[in-house]
């Protein structure tokens, strides 16, 4: 599991910088392109969109491992072995149960039906299929971490990345959990 978690770390990591210096590089072709040359480019408007719709949900999805999403983490704080541990448990299948039926299935569908119905984007003409994809792709990724987190929440796996679920930099989480 710890291979799988590694590699889906490296692949998300590296693809959310590719992907933001792509949307950084399209955003300043179009700026320069419409305010000192005259002429805006027609495809970066919408490159840039599907970029941002990628960055988001991908960069999302390694946020969710490194645990720097939003969270009311107070209940978690106060509860001490293993009834936070069975709290933790039950908070992240939630969320993989979230990813399954919203991200994975409602993904593969919106997939599927724009497939089918050959939607094709008006600037790039690419099928909006491709731009969807990364609905069951984050959602899978997200559930390889939930499924990591409850195994570590079990005891049943460790993993030397994460061992504290409270972010290293909030002391504070510590001082108020007291």
């Amino acid at each position: 599991m710890n291979l799988l978690i590694k590699a889906l770390d490296y692949i998300l990591s590296r693809m959310s910088v590719i992907i933001m210096t792509l949307l950084v590089f399209t955003v300043l072709l179009q700026v320069f392109m419409r305010y000192v040359v005259g002429s805006p480019v027609t495809f970066t408007e919408e490159l840039s969109r599907f970029l941002l719709i990628w960055l988001g949900l991908l960069a999302a999805s390694y946020a969710y491992r490194l645990r720097l999403h939003l969270a009311l983490d107070l209940l978690v704080l106060k509860l001490k072995g293993k009834q936070r541990n069975v709290l933790n448990i039950i908070i992240h299948s939630l969320i993989a149960l979230f990813s399954a039926v919203v991200l994975v299935y409602g993904g593969i569908q919106l997939v599927v039906l724009t497939w089918v119905l050959d939607q094709f984007s008006p600037a790039l003409g690419v099928s909006m299929s491709f731009v969807y994809l990364v609905l069951p792709v984050s959602g899978v990724a997200i559930i390889i971490y939930a499924v990591n987190f409850i195994l570590q929440e079990a005891g049943i796996s460790e993993d030397d990345a994460v061992v504290d679920p409270t972010h290293p930099a909030r002391e504070t989480d510590k001082i108020h959990a007291e």
